[in-house]
């Protein structure tokens, strides 16, 4: 008996095994048993009218982002931004394509133009995902109390509260490598709190003069007017050569609090993601490594600040125990500086005709095979310890 068949028999048979007594029903449910051979409790529930339904078959939705002319296109804008995260790549996506097509870099059809255009941020995480590249280079005491601090007063969050270019944080990085033993480079990073506006300054040692001369060619590079920083409280920055540089400047000058590296977390975030993104752990101690690092930073600036785009915290949602920041779109430091009208009018014209001329795709390339000419550092010996009370470099 087909299954049809035995569905009709349990349907002619449901209302006389409904009616009939105790002992009738047994004597259908025994007839209905035999002739379709059913176990009595599944032959029991089907008399009692439960059918097997079949269930729709679910097709799996066509994939639009799959083909390889969009990938391509995305691998290459991708490439274009320094490999940065959806959030931030989203918005600058049609920009990003348009500046390599005006560089004959990058040619779109109808078809890819319109799912850059439509794909959102969930799904481009997705597909960066599954095309992320592997990395050529792996990134990998308490002091006596200063009058200097008097004179430097503590300053938390009133920095954010001036929504103006020219409000600076700084901080050095250091490249001593695995250990902190002799002389070695430091990089001096400087980034704006309204724009996210960031310089680079390589030095040789964290001294006071040096670290200032940096200070002075950081101000003067700048395409808005200096108004005040923000430092930590090391000995390179809270000396009486800064403090009177900053003063006959009318320069402000606030630090945070000793051993709250969270009070600069805008350039410590710098530090992370871009210097060591770039330079990893390797040591530089060379006069022909720092001369390296100017030509590199010379790329790295104009690539960072135009073609990079960073989003600022506008809020916070509290959703019981959980809470969610708020973030404002994502635009790169040139666009929010040209919105704000603070731009020295002589760099303005400069700064345009950079983001008009240079390909950011050109320029990544300029800055991955310049990293592959750095030149060597000298070498400790495998396995060799640092010297006693030389402390390990962190």
């Amino acid at each position: 008996m087909r299954i049809r068949e035995r569905y009709e028999l349990a349907a002619e048979l449901a209302e006389q095994y409904r009616m009939a007594g105790r002992n009738g029903r047994g004597k259908i449910l025994d007839s209905f048993c035999l002739a379709t051979g059913y176990g009595r409790k599944y032959a029991i529930e089907m008399l009692r009218g439960r059918q097997r339904v079949r269930q729709p078959v679910r097709r799996p939705r066509a994939r639009r982002y799959d083909g390889q002319s969009f990938r391509n296109s995305l691998a290459l804008i991708w490439e274009a931004s320094g490999y940065i995260c959806a959030e931030r790549l989203k918005p600058f996506l049609i920009e990003l394509a348009r500046l390599l097509e005006v560089h004959h870099q990058l040619r779109l059809d109808p078809s890819t133009r319109t799912l850059l255009n439509e794909i959102s941020v969930s799904t481009l995480r997705r597909r960066l995902r599954s095309m992320r590249p592997e990395a050529v280079w792996n990134p990998r005491l308490l002091r006596r109390p200063s009058r200097l601090r008097g004179l430097v007063p503590v300053v938390l969050n009133n920095l954010r509260a001036f929504d103006t270019p020219g409000h600076l944080e700084i901080d050095l990085v250091s490249h001593s490598g695995r250990y902190a033993t002799g002389e070695w480079i430091y990089t001096l990073v400087a980034t704006d709190l309204c724009t996210g506006w960031v310089e680079m300054e390589p030095v040789m040692s964290k001294g006071q003069r040096p670290v200032l001369d940096a200070v002075a060619r950081i101000r003067r590079s700048l395409p808005f007017q200096l108004l005040s920083l923000h430092i930590d409280n090391g000995h390179e920055f809270l000396n009486d050569h800064l403090i009177d540089y900053c003063q006959s400047r009318d320069i402000l000058l606030g630090r945070g609090r000793p051993h709250h590296n969270n009070d600069n977390a805008h350039v410590e975030q710098k530090n992370g993601y871009l210097i060591r993104g770039l330079l990893a752990d390797h040591r530089l101690d060379s006069v022909e490594q720092l001369e390296w690092l100017v030509d590199l930073y010379a790329m790295a600036r104009p690539f960072t600040n135009c073609f990079q785009p960073v989003m600022k915290r506008i809020g916070r949602i509290h959703t019981g125990t959980t809470s969610r920041r708020l973030h404002d779109q994502a635009r790169t430091p040139l666009q929010r500086l040209l919105d704000s009208g603070a731009a020295r009018p002589k760099m303005i014209a400069e700064l345009v005709h950079l983001y008009t001329t240079v390909s950011p795709l050109t320029l990544r390339r300029r800055i991955e095979e310049h990293l592959t000419r750095m030149p060597r550092a000298l070498q400790l010996e495998p396995g060799r310890p640092p010297k006693e009370g030389v402390a390990r470099a962190s």
